[in-house]
């Protein structure tokens, strides 16, 4: 199965404007929980009951901190049809990745860049019980939900003058000033000039961009 059969099923089972709630249960004694902020994750953990109850294939990583969150690709291959889940309330504000881990990763795993992100945003139900409703949800490439940013080439969340994470787009909207990146290669280029104006380990920047080509180029016997 692929990430895009996955998205048409949830939009065909009417999934925008369904209506969930979180309960939790100890002693006997049960409760509604009222805190959304827990709800990202309790979305991707609900979308693997879905996907069992549907049956859709999927997979995960024993380690479940790892990338990605789920591998759709039937034939056991750990390179295609990755998918990562973010969920968000008001406006984007998840992290996309962490920076130096995803800059170091794609040295070697570059055909993470064709990785899917399936995205839910939900808000508190106006019944004010508690439940909250799935408002919308889209399909994206990496390089769809980033942009740049007054302060970098890319959107990213800083510490101590470091970049740390790599921060969302608000993709959906054109009243913005930074708009989503064209393509993978534009993306690419960016993260280069980050990592070339950072302090970032050596091992890391260098020859970093044609390095990152070559291994595209290997892993989907295709050209960025």
């Amino acid at each position: 199965m692929s990430a895009n059969y996955l998205y048409e099923h949830l939009l065909n089972s009417s999934i925008i404007g369904s209506e969930g709630f979180t309960t939790f249960a100890l002693k006997g004694i049960q409760i509604q929980v009222r805190d959304v902020s827990i709800i990202g994750n309790i979305i991707q953990e609900w979308l693997s009951h879905y996907m069992d109850n549907h049956n859709i294939y999927y997979r995960t990583k024993n380690n479940s901190q790892e990338f990605p969150d789920f591998l759709l690709n039937k034939n056991n291959s750990d390179t295609k049809d990755l998918l990562e889940v973010k969920a968000f309330t008001k406006s984007p504000n998840f992290d996309v990745a962490n920076f130096t881990a995803y800059a170091r990763s794609l040295r070697t795993h570059a055909y993470r860049l064709d990785a899917k992100y399936l995205i839910f945003e939900y808000a508190p139900s106006p019944k004010n019980n508690g439940s909250i409703i799935i408002k919308n949800i889209w399909l994206k490439n990496v390089w769809e939900i980033c942009c740049g940013s007054d302060r970098s080439p890319i959107k990213l969340q800083w510490k101590q003058g470091n970049p740390e994470n790599i921060r969302p787009a608000t993709w959906y909207s054109e009243r913005v000033n930074f708009h989503p990146f064209k393509n993978k290669l534009a993306f690419v280029e960016v993260l280069y000039q980050v990592i070339r104006m950072s302090r970032l380990d050596q091992s890391i920047q260098h020859d970093w961009l044609n390095t990152v080509k070559n291994n595209y180029q290997e892993t989907t016997n295709q050209s960025l």
